[in-house]
């Protein structure tokens, strides 16, 4: 089922180097899943970027705004599995989940774009209108044109639960089919217009981040097929308070 994504979920979380390999099976075996298979969602996806103050994304795309603040969602966010419940104190405050609409999309469908670049940013109110103008006409589709970008979507938050209070309000993400797209002649030709320089000298704080992707798509579909996960079987070197009995999925 090719459902449209009309909002997004975005979940910035981090653990400490020795804790990565768990870390990824729970978001993988457990987390992911669960979630996904949740009224909604329509398919996720992991990034992972080791320059970033947070470096690991997961990318939920939703059919809307309104899943994020839906009783399906906000149950599994109040009741956490007992894996769960251990990444909760592993990450601790490095964490951040926003809610977006999308607002506009040029390009095709990628399933899997192995690189994705993003940026965050702020913009005065008194310049929205242009803003927006200038991305929708002119900007986003310059650069979904430049050869590599695979597609090239930008969204508006409305919300941010964890993290920064003052996390910026507009995400654009360029789905990209190699690390050096962003920094190619053509991407740096597409950026050069006078109406770009001047809607980036009224940027605030921005932040700008190159992805990789960490782990592949899994659709709503996917997600309800797949088959409980048994924690104590998978890590059965866990502490009893850390190993449980069969986790399901939804």
């Amino acid at each position: 089922m090719n459902t449209q994504a009309c909002g997004l979920i975005t979940v910035r979380l981090d653990v400490a180097a020795a804790h990565d390999e768990e870390f990824n099976d729970w978001y993988t075996l457990e987390h992911v899943p669960q979630l996904t298979a949740l009224p909604g969602f329509v398919r996720t996806r992991r990034y992972f970027c080791e320059k970033s103050d947070i470096r690991y994304l997961a990318w939920y795309e939703t059919v809307d705004e309104s899943v994020e603040a839906a009783k399906d969602f906000q149950h599994i966010v109040a009741n956490p599995t007992p894996w769960s419940l251990r990444m909760r104190k592993l990450y601790g405050e490095r964490r951040e989940r926003m809610n977006f609409k999308l607002m506009c999309e040029v390009g095709g469908t990628p399933v899997d774009a192995p690189w994705m670049y993003i940026v965050h940013t702020d913009i005065p109110d008194h310049i929205i209108d242009e803003y927006n103008a200038w991305y929708d006409k002119e900007h986003l589709p310059r650069c979904a044109a430049i050869p590599g970008v695979l597609r090239a979507r930008r969204y508006m938050s409305t919300g941010i639960l964890g993290g920064k209070s003052d996390s910026p309000r507009y995400l654009t993400a360029y789905e990209l089919a190699g690390p050096d797209v962003w920094e190619s002649p053509a991407a740096q030709l597409a950026r050069k217009t006078p109406w770009t320089e001047k809607m980036r000298s009224l940027f605030s704080n921005t932040r700008r981040a190159l992805y990789r992707l960490a782990a592949p798509t899994i659709t709503h579909e996917q997600a309800l097929a797949q088959k409980r996960v048994s924690v104590a079987q998978q890590f059965g070197g866990l502490a009893p308070e850390h190993a449980a009995a069969d986790v399901p999925v939804a």
